[in-house]
């Protein structure tokens, strides 16, 4: 359904999507002119940035909208658009937050480091897309975002800056971790990192002892209790399950074998693969690919990734006010980008495989069967890695039978043709994720299409509301409400 003309005026529920060309935030509407809406949670995009948007602001604006399988998507006219932060209590923080953006942006080097540093210090990922398939192939789209190893980092370096002042640097560290989810948007794997952290300091400062998979799963339990929708995030489900996935095979790391530097990179390797391990068959779930070459990119640029953090701490406690420091930060992280853009063009990426939810939960369960088994800790990891193994064998698609896959958009269908071990069409970029399970070679996008070959064609046509879309010697006609389309052998 669409709504032409709506007036609204609603609550912000969730820190704002910022990117160079859109906004987008969550709302919970209180007046509007289309009484339906009255009392719902709608999604807005805004056709730019606007940074005076955050947590807990009060927005009101005329647009357009859309009503598509019970969620609601609303459009402000630009210059029809205003936000009041009067009674906000989050603004502060927002407002500090602007500030220090602007600080940077001021003084960076150019727009790739800016990038990189609004991702890995102020949490905002929508200005680095242009790296993003870099990141995917490289296996180490998790550095991009603000997590447990982030905020580990950031602890090592508070406690170190502020040791001269004893067991106070615990309660001061503390404090910034308090503040720190606030910063970064309150994304999950920052709020389950600021809570271990913060929990940690606690038993520091109380002399207790505790057990790592409490803390986490009393910080998973708080989460969920707050936001049960987050179980069914990708970013929440990766997280808990690496994290959970170290903590079993914890002993492996503590193995000595050499000096400091030679058990350093010989644990980031192994924490690399246990990583991979327990997150990888999530990971073929969603995705249907995964890279191997995440095992030795990920150990290399967690080397850059202190220098680079402990910089971004200095600039912030300035300011970004000292220009040379500033600089020396942003070439750092250039480096950190050609290093990865490196990685990303070594041919390990894998594609093709498409998990049932049962096979991915069985696996699992496989895996923490290993641990509780008692056998030496190595073989533990030998164990688990075969058992991957094997159920990537087992998951990949095998019937590679070209069809069309139809699903509804917002105006037109969004559609994805598969022609399998050569050329897959599609006109928007949500269905990406299935042209990698099956195994597409190349993606091209539908304004291209007119593909003939290996005995297969396929072309189309625009018409109101859909297209006309032949393929295989037939013809389909497709518009929003058709979903899954096999063409006859």
């Amino acid at each position: 359904m669409q709504i032409k003309r709506v007036y609204a005026a609603c609550f912000v529920t969730s820190p704002p999507y910022f990117s160079p060309d859109f906004t987008s935030f969550s709302c919970r509407v209180f007046e509007s002119d289309f009484k339906p809406l009255e009392g719902r949670k709608v999604s807005v995009y805004l056709r730019w940035e606007d940074r005076d948007i955050f947590a807990g602001s009060s927005v009101s604006f005329f647009g357009r909208g859309y009503i598509q399988d019970g969620r609601i998507k609303l459009y402000p006219y630009r210059g029809f658009f205003q936000t009041l932060n009067d009674r906000n209590p989050l603004y502060p923080v927002a407002w500090l937050k602007n500030f220090l953006i602007d600080r940077y942006r001021s003084s960076t080097v150019d727009e790739s480091a800016f990038a990189l540093g609004m991702a890995l210090i102020f949490g905002e990922r929508g200005y680095i897309s242009r790296y993003r398939e870099e990141f995917i192939n490289a296996g180490t789209s998790h550095l991009l975002a603000i997590s447990g190893m982030h905020v580990g980092i950031l602890i090592l370096i508070l406690l170190f800056i502020t040791s001269f002042i004893g067991r106070v640097s615990y309660y001061i560290t503390a404090m910034f971790l308090v503040i720190y989810p606030l910063f970064t948007g309150l994304q999950v794997p920052v709020v389950r990192a600021s809570m271990l952290g913060i929990l940690y300091l606690y038993s520091k400062i109380r002399y207790l002892r505790v057990n790592p998979f409490c803390l986490l799963f009393f910080v998973a339990f708080v989460i969920l209790l707050f936001s049960p929708e987050s179980v069914y995030s990708v970013s929440f489900q990766l997280s808990f399950i690496a994290v959970a996935g170290l903590l079993l095979f914890r002993d492996i790391f503590s193995i000595s074998s050499g000096g400091k530097v030679v058990n350093f990179i010989a644990g980031s390797f192994l924490m690399s693969v246990v990583a991979l391990v327990f997150t990888l068959p999530v990971i073929a779930y969603h995705f249907g690919k995964f890279s191997l070459t995440t095992v030795i990119a990920t150990p290399v640029l967690v080397i850059l990734l202190f220098p680079y953090l402990f910089l971004s701490a200095l600039n912030l406690f300035t300011f970004f006010s000292i220009k040379p420091l500033v600089l020396f930060m942003d070439y750092t992280g250039l480096f950190f980008l050609h290093i990865n853009s490196l990685f990303s063009e070594l041919p390990a990426v894998y594609t093709g495989y498409s998990p049932s939810l049962l096979a991915v939960f069985a696996v699992l369960c496989i895996l923490i069967g290993v641990h509780l088994s008692g056998i030496r800790p190595f073989f533990r990891l030998i164990v688990s890695v075969f058992a991957v193994l094997v159920f990537l064998s087992i998951t990949r698609v095998k019937d590679f039978r070209p069809f069309i896959y139809v699903k509804k958009g917002p105006k037109k269908p969004y559609l994805a043709v598969i022609v399998p071990y050569g050329e897959c069409f599609f006109n928007s970029r949500k269905l990406l994720y299935l042209l990698d399970k099956y195994g597409c070679r190349e993606k091209i996008p539908l304004r291209y299409a007119g593909y003939t070959g290996d005995g297969e064609n396929f072309s189309y046509k625009t018409v109101p509301g859909g297209y006309i879309v032949n393929f295989r010697g037939r013809s389909y006609t497709i518009k929003n409400g058709t979903y899954i389309i096999y063409p006859e052998k």
